[in-house]
């Protein structure tokens, strides 16, 4: 069983970013700009619930984006491990480092998409019955939501794929290694610290900026109220994908690396 402490984990990561934030930002500047326009582009073209067409136009985004976090994870675990004396290194040679990184983007650009299509699906699904009526609850729909549940939290390890290709580790190594079914909960546990002191974040910014916008006059349906709200959740996102992909990676290193921790909480 593949077992780290997530809370450790999730700290390495926020940690990083605040002591190399000159380095993040130097990496990160050029791709959160395209995506903060990309995103503003949405809010004036009308698309902003249309997750697939989103995806496919934000590829490009997703090729930068994929590059910016696989050079930065390896990055940050290799300063983690000039830390360690104990441990002779378990990352790739330098030579391998740019191959790593470019498998690695083309893994996350495919999650991305794939994400974007099951989105997008699901919103158009509901869109084509827009005044169908909720079906009645029952046993069956219960089983088949348990089961969907059950299926998505198992499922949730595919969407760290990227993270061991940038290590140099092959995807059936990473698959064997988190194979059990509770494999999944440490990884959650990483999203869980990361999403929701972003989502706190993005409200209380959301809040600050309704506020300045409403003592300047702006209504919330003008464009230029959405168009810096489109500015915040672009931020937003890229921070979240960035720091949770940080704290999966010190988790998944400390799994190949046969320390085995578990979290105290537990």
């Amino acid at each position: 069983m593949a077992s780290f402490d997530f809370v450790e984990s999730t700290s390495q990561a926020y940690r990083f970013v605040w002591n190399r934030r000159v380095d993040v930002v130097r990496f990160s500047a050029m791709v959160l700009v395209l995506k903060i326009l990309f995103f503003v582009g949405f809010v004036a073209f009308d698309i902003q619930k249309e997750a697939l067409r989103q995806g496919l136009l934000l590829l490009p985004i997703f090729f930068m984006e994929g590059w910016v976090i696989a050079t930065l994870v390896i990055m940050a675990l290799h300063a983690h491990e000039t830390r360690r004396e104990t441990r002779s290194s378990i990352l790739p040679p330098a030579e391998d480092t740019a191959r790593n990184i470019k498998a690695s983007m083309i893994v996350y650009v495919l999650i991305k998409l794939t994400l974007s299509f099951v989105v997008g699906s699901a919103y158009h699904g509901q869109q084509t019955i827009p005044d169908a009526p909720p079906p009645d609850p029952s046993l069956q729909t219960f089983i088949l939501a348990m089961m969907l549940i059950v299926f998505l939290i198992w499922a949730f390890r595919f969407l760290w794929i990227y993270i061991p290709v940038v290590m140099g580790k092959s995807v059936r190594t990473y698959l064997i290694r988190f194979r059990a079914y509770s494999d999944s909960f440490p990884l959650l546990g990483v999203w869980v610290l990361c999403f929701v002191p972003m989502m706190l974040f993005m409200i209380l910014l959301s809040e600050f900026y309704g506020t300045v916008m409403g003592v300047l006059g702006v209504g919330d349906s003008s464009i230029v109220f959405e168009t810096g709200m489109a500015v915040i959740q672009a931020f937003i996102d890229f921070v979240l994908s960035l720091v949770s992909s940080l704290a999966v990676a010190y988790g998944v290193y400390s799994v190949f690396n046969n320390e085995n921790k578990k979290t105290d909480i537990w």
